[in-house]
């Protein structure tokens, strides 16, 4: 889960089982609180396996980060921010 503060930044990292392709591999991330969630696109780097980004907490909100594409259901992290 993801907890944060209107204004504080936090970082996240990602890691991928196999090394990014050419080009490097952009991640399926979305969120149902996107007033709530300050984030840039996530991009693994070509033949990186891990990305770390910085979230930052927006208007007060509960909801979740959804990453599809990497099970045969879709990853789901809790986020709250005060």
């Amino acid at each position: 889960s993801l907890s944060l503060r209107s204004g504080q930044t936090q970082t996240l990292t990602f890691t991928v089982p196999n090394p990014a392709q050419a080009g490097g591999l952009l991640l399926d991330l979305t969120t149902d609180i996107p007033e709530s969630v300050i984030m840039p696109e996530v991009l693994i780097p070509a033949g990186q396996t891990t990305v770390t980004v910085n979230v930052q907490g927006g208007r007060p909100g509960s909801g979740s980060l959804f990453l599809k594409g990497y099970s045969d259901s879709e990853l789901v992290v809790p986020v709250s921010v005060q």
